[in-house]
């Protein structure tokens, strides 16, 4: 059965929010702009009267479109051409003109057409180097039997968690110093439990799982200070407010999905120097597209081919990760 009564909310950086639903024709869509009748109002002189489109499907997922806006569009900073329509989820950036906004989706991001993979990091997998370097479940990985496959994924695992908890602790208050050793705590940790460690997306995900070992590695630091710090008074956590940290760590995990869908995609994608240069102008520093036509020597079609190609490519690697660890 779908979701009922799905509803998007746009948080403005004011926080403000901006809230849209679908109305009863299912093929109507929640308009953005600067009219008095669109569904989502944004009174900003970079944004079109009609500048983008909102839609839900019967599965309760949400898309954006941009509608020829003379401002432009971007998702998660990438550039959206007319033809696209991407999914949202919650956390996700957009960017209207000049005015950025955080998606939160209150009814969940909707239903999924297959079902989400489970797994366990106890579990052995052969395969080659390459593919545990991009493909596959981290998770898999930290307990595999051979020796190749246990230095690949810790490695991956350092890399790609300590920049998102060091990132999550200092917005939640710590020091830079301190958020360093929050990470390592937590990456320490959850490396003497791996052992022991099982997985099952159908009770919960990995990324709910690290925000909460973070938090208690947080805690636990403060509490240590005794009379020198008070965990819910002086550090400047929101250890209260659920809601706030919840909305923080979405944030941060979307930052550093993005951040790592675009390092892979740009290291183990086979496009050119050139597209990629192409969609990095266009696609992300909405160099006009007759600009880059004259320094690159491509014509404007090959620019926006490029651009939706790899950004398709990136999207499809954000949804791979989204998969695997929520």
């Amino acid at each position: 059965m779908a979701p009922q009564a799905a509803t998007i909310e746009l948080i403005c950086e004011d926080g403000a929010r901006l809230i849209g639903k679908p109305s009863s024709n299912p093929d109507a869509a929640v308009v953005v702009g600067r009219s008095s009748e669109s569904g989502i109002r944004l009174e900003d002189d970079s944004i079109s009267r009609q500048h983008a489109s909102l839609r839900s499907d019967d599965l309760g997922r949400w898309f954006v479109r941009d509608l020829g806006s003379r401002g432009g569009t971007t998702l998660n900073w990438i550039r959206l051409d007319e033809s696209e329509e991407p999914r949202l989820r919650t956390g996700d950036r957009l960017r209207f003109g000049d005015t950025n906004v955080v998606v939160n989706l209150p009814g969940g991001d909707g239903q999924e057409q297959e079902k989400e993979k489970t797994f366990s990091v106890e579990t052995t997998v052969e395969t080659s180097e390459d593919e545990f370097r991009t493909r596959g479940s981290l998770l898999l990985r930290l307990n595999a039997s051979g020796t190749m496959e246990r230095e690949i994924g810790w490695k991956d695992f350092y890399d790609r968690y300590v920049p998102l908890i060091k990132g999550f602790a200092q917005r939640a208050g710590a020091r830079e110093e301190e958020a360093e050793d929050v990470a390592h705590e937590v990456i320490a940790n959850f490396f003497r439990a791996s052992h022991r460690f099982q997985y099952d997306a159908s009770t919960g995900r990995f990324r709910g799982y690290l925000k909460a070992a973070t938090l208690n590695a947080m805690r636990a630091r403060w509490r240590k200070r005794k009379g020198q710090v008070n965990v819910e008074d002086d550090s400047g956590l929101p250890a209260t407010d659920s809601n706030e940290l919840d909305a923080v760590w979405d944030q941060e995990w979307t930052r550093s999905v993005i951040d790592r869908a675009i390092i892979a995609v740009q290291t183990h994608g086979k496009q050119s120097e050139q597209s990629w240069e192409a969609f990095d102008l266009y696609g992300r520093r909405g160099v006009p597209v007759n600009e880059i036509s004259n320094r690159l020597g491509m014509t404007p079609i090959a620019i926006r081919q490029a651009k939706s190609r790899i950004s398709r490519q990136i999207r499809e690697e954000i949804e791979r990760i989204r998969s695997e660890e929520g």
